[in-house]
């Protein structure tokens, strides 16, 4: 998900640095958010991954003993609708900028995206219901 809206701020002819300066917003002030390589790129990209962790984390009793089709949509969906609830719920007080500076489409598409990827992986390495990608051959 961050590597894709990194990628989408690059098309846009932003800084690529623009969102985990933002997640950087909450923690330190709302002047992190300027697009520039800092400290607080490196706060927002811990925040971030946290948080994806977390939201994994969550995910699993919702996502487990399904057939692996409905794994993936299922982990798609339970990203899907946990980007407006945790926008409604914790960012409108927490993280103000980075609602206002967000956009619909784009964040809509990374968190699908979030979860496809995190159904594919709990597929992967829950029953191994993928074959290993060439790089991993003969590894254990």
């Amino acid at each position: 998900m961050a590597l894709g809206m990194m990628g989408y701020q690059y098309a846009c002819g932003r800084s690529v640095w623009t969102n985990p300066n933002l997640i950087a917003a909450m923690w330190l002030s709302d002047d992190v958010a300027d697009g520039q390589l800092t400290g607080a790129t490196a706060v927002g990209f811990a925040t971030h991954m946290a948080t994806s962790a977390l939201m994994g984390w969550i995910a699993i009793p919702f996502i487990r003993d399904l057939p692996p089709v409905r794994t993936v949509l299922a982990s798609a969906s339970y990203a899907l609708a946990s980007y407006p609830l945790v926008f409604a719920l914790v960012l409108t007080w927490a993280n103000p900028l980075m609602v206002a500076r967000s956009e619909l489409v784009p964040m809509t598409t990374a968190h699908i995206l979030f979860g496809v990827v995190l159904g594919l992986l709990y597929l992967r390495f829950t029953r191994g219901a993928f074959t290993k990608p060439p790089w991993m051959k003969g590894t254990p």
